[in-house]
């Protein structure tokens, strides 16, 4: 089997004479300290049509849920060409090894893109024929990774549906994908299967895309936004939104925005047939309104026709949509519900809270707690809420495999032989494992030491080489 099970062992080498003299040994290799470290984080959430991405601390891609047009990036594999229920690590590019070095994701409705930490942007997934959704030049999918043509520095990513924006280090935004209603900003409507530039725009703080429309943050707290649709007028090109100022942070839903003020008070506009503006009414806005009850927030996120909120106090709020369980609170209907509501509890019954991460996609939603789990809720009928199973969730539930952090269990110690270190661990079964090893996790698992190599239970002991002053180990399955 080919997933991680997350075990994380960080050895960093000091120097020093009472070490030295203490262990016996005076050679530069030896290991003075071992410090046990916790299993990479997710640093990341997103989603989009019945499918969730995560990226986790160590430069990994993580996904599951449906496979259209090969958005898992897990290769041609006929087990796994439907969906997939639990989470499973994208392939590197050329289907080789695994994607690694990353340092932002963006999931979109049939593709995923990502930056990696050189700078450059990367999708798979559908291509969609005159959209070009990867960028690349093509109208082909992509089941692996590909490189997105002509960009090279970029800081940031945004984007939802149907097309993408990248933000690169001079300050400027490019865009690709559909482009009917002139959501790329490029002052037409014309198709392209390449970035192009939006113009009239440098330096903004973030961007982030809905259906048919875009909507950038900009560093003095102002807004602006372009294309078409039921959010604002008609505008290929960035116009400022008149009034709106103090704006911390953003998020483009499906038809309409959300925006968090520095007071922690919560705005929204566009189409509001659910209630998604939640502002108490079914009424749509072409202007931001405030959204009822909510302050002391931290951050914002649209779904489809639902929205999210999240307080200081790890709380998140919910309004909008609720047909298949998009507000987590074990109910489901389908009428308005446009007054934010919190989630009290999970699908265990425990109090739900200690979230420090959210984001409402689509019409499920993805949270992270501070001790590390991932939980989800909502629609579930490709495995998207990634509990292994295909059934709507109405409270979060935990996904498989991501489970709290807890302190690892491999043990390192200098061994008898030179430059060399043991490592130990404990099984109840003989499975076959392979150990990886990084000297920079922002660099992935790109080393593989002992391969295929069967688990002596109860205790496991090998030797390993020490390649540099710092090392991360990780053992697969």
């Amino acid at each position: 089997m080919a997933f991680s099970i997350g075990i994380l062992a960080e050895l960093p080498l000091r120097l020093g004479r009472v070490v030295k003299r203490a262990l016996g040994f005076g050679l530069a290799l030896l290991m003075a300290t071992c410090l046990p470290v916790l299993a990479a984080d997710v640093a990341s959430v997103w989603g989009g049509a019945r499918g969730t991405v995560v990226l986790k601390s160590d430069g990994t891609v993580w996904t599951w849920g449906a496979n259209f047009g090969g958005k898992l990036g897990i290769g041609l594999n006929p087990a796994a060409t439907n969906r997939v229920l639990a989470p499973v690590e994208v392939h590197g590019p050329g289907n080789v090894g695994f994607f690694n070095q990353v340092s932002a994701i963006m999931g979109g409705e049939v593709h995923n893109v990502a930056v990696r930490s050189d700078g450059t942007v990367w999708a798979w997934g559908a291509n969609m024929t005159t959209i070009g959704l990867l960028g690349n030049g093509t109208t082909n999918d992509a089941s692996v990774p590909t490189q997105v043509s002509g960009l090279h520095d970029v800081v940031a990513l945004g984007g939802r549906d149907y097309h993408t924006l990248a933000v690169e280090s001079n300050g400027t935004v490019w865009g690709w994908g559909w482009n009917s209603t002139g959501a790329l900003g490029n002052g037409t409507t014309n198709a392209t299967l390449v970035p192009v530039q939006v113009v009239g725009l440098t330096n903004p703080a973030v961007v982030s895309a809905g259906y048919h429309f875009s909507i950038a943050l900009m560093p003095d707290g102002t807004v602006y936004q372009w294309g078409l649709g039921r959010v604002i007028g008609s505008s290929y090109t960035p116009q400022k939104i008149s009034g709106f100022s103090n704006v911390v942070a953003i998020s483009a839903g499906w038809d309409h925005a959300l925006a968090l003020k520095s007071n922690g008070t919560v705005w929204a506009w566009g189409k509001n047939d659910f209630g998604c503006l939640g502002d108490g009414t079914a009424n749509n806005s072409t202007v931001p309104v405030q959204a009822v009850g909510l302050s002391n927030m931290v951050a914002v996120s649209g779904g489809d026709l639902h929205s999210s909120a999240l307080g200081a106090d790890g709380t998140i709020w919910k309004w909008g949509k609720n047909d298949v369980g998009e507000l987590g609170n074990g109910t489901t209907n389908s009428a308005a519900n446009p007054v934010p509501s919190r989630i009290l509890t999970d699908s265990y019954g425990a109090g739900f809270s200690n979230v420090v991460r959210m984001a409402a996609r689509d019409y499920h939603n993805i949270a992270v707690k501070a001790d590390g789990s991932v939980w989800q809720w909502g629609a579930n009928d490709q495995g998207q809420c990634g509990d292994g199973t295909t059934i709507d969730r109405w409270r979060p539930v935990n996904v498989s495999g991501l489970g709290p952090r807890v302190p690892l269990p491999l043990g390192l110690q200098p061994s008898l032989q030179q430059g060399q270190v043991d490592m130990t661990w404990q099984s109840a079964t003989g499975e076959f494992f392979t150990v990886q090893y990084t000297t920079n996790l922002l660099d992935g698992f790109v080393g593989t030491l002992p391969t295929n190599i069967l688990a002596t239970p109860p205790t496991n002991t090998f030797t390993l080489p020490v390649m540099g002053d710092r090392c991360f180990f990780r053992l697969k399955f």
